[in-house]
């Protein structure tokens, strides 16, 4: 009776494990899966003259190559969810840890932010004006000599 308890512990640590490129497989499967749904779907609604187009013979996939497009594109997209999902999983918990500012002080910043823009915006004309002039200048005085 152990036996059967350490092979059934076995078996569910090989699912349990986490390998290190199991992420990045994911994520490569599901952009292909999502890729091949849509160049299906694009076939179809096309004639197949651009895109990919499913032999009527094949069974079951033949007789709903849209509905098999659709399935392969959603399941590319929830595997891409599971794929990219771990990398913001430490981002959430972060968020919830921010201080966020008031409105006052958000009012306040986004005022000061436009003032600084306003400020150089002004500034960069004026000085583009300026060298413009003096350019002028130096091939009027380039002219006279």
């Amino acid at each position: 009776m152990p036996e059967e308890t350490k092979k059934t512990n076995s078996i569910l640590a090989i699912f349990t494990k986490e390998y290190k490129y199991e992420g990045l497989l994911l994520l490569f499967l599901s952009i292909i899966a999502i890729v091949l749904g849509s160049m299906v779907l694009i076939g179809e609604s096309s004639g197949g003259t651009k895109g990919l187009s499913i032999n009527e013979n094949v069974f079951l996939i033949g007789d709903y190559p849209k509905a098999f497009a659709w399935i392969l594109i959603i399941l590319g997209v929830m595997s891409l969810v599971l794929a990219v999902w771990p990398f913001f999983r430490p981002s959430i918990a972060e968020v919830k840890r921010v201080s966020w500012p008031t409105k006052g002080t958000l009012f306040q910043n986004t005022a000061i932010v436009f003032a600084f823009i306003l400020i150089m915006s002004l500034f960069f004309l004026l000085a583009d004006f300026l060298l413009g002039y003096l350019l002028q200048f130096f091939n009027w005085l380039a002219g006279k000599m």
